[in-house]
């Protein structure tokens, strides 16, 4: 009869403490970053306006921009034989950035 006795005792405070505890250390939000900080380029310029980027040769359609996918080590392009680096100009919160392309001048 005494161990049913302390069962029962040990079963209530077990329970008691279950459904009456506080965490001492509520969890908090958590904030979930991302490492990519440029997602994408979008160039921008006279159509027919060619220029290099990651290796790669592009030429500006009729519709005046185009946007490429950013590549992991790409810091720059290429414009009439120079390069020219890409995280000057800001970027939408969408991690796009908007280059506009130089013109050639007639010499």
């Amino acid at each position: 009869m005494n161990l049913l006795i302390i069962a029962a005792i040990t079963l209530k405070l077990d329970l008691g403490a279950l459904f009456n505890r506080t965490p001492k250390n509520p969890p908090t939000a958590s904030s979930v970053t991302c490492g990519i900080k440029t997602t994408s380029y979008r160039f921008v310029g006279a159509p027919g306006t060619t220029f290099r980027y990651d290796g790669d040769k592009f030429t500006v359609p009729a519709s005046g921009d185009i946007e490429l996918i950013a590549a992991k080590r790409a810091t720059s392009y290429e414009f009439d034989g120079r390069a020219l680096p890409l995280e000057v100009w800001p970027k939408d919160d969408f991690g796009m950035r908007t280059v506009p392309l130089p013109t050639l001048t007639a010499q």
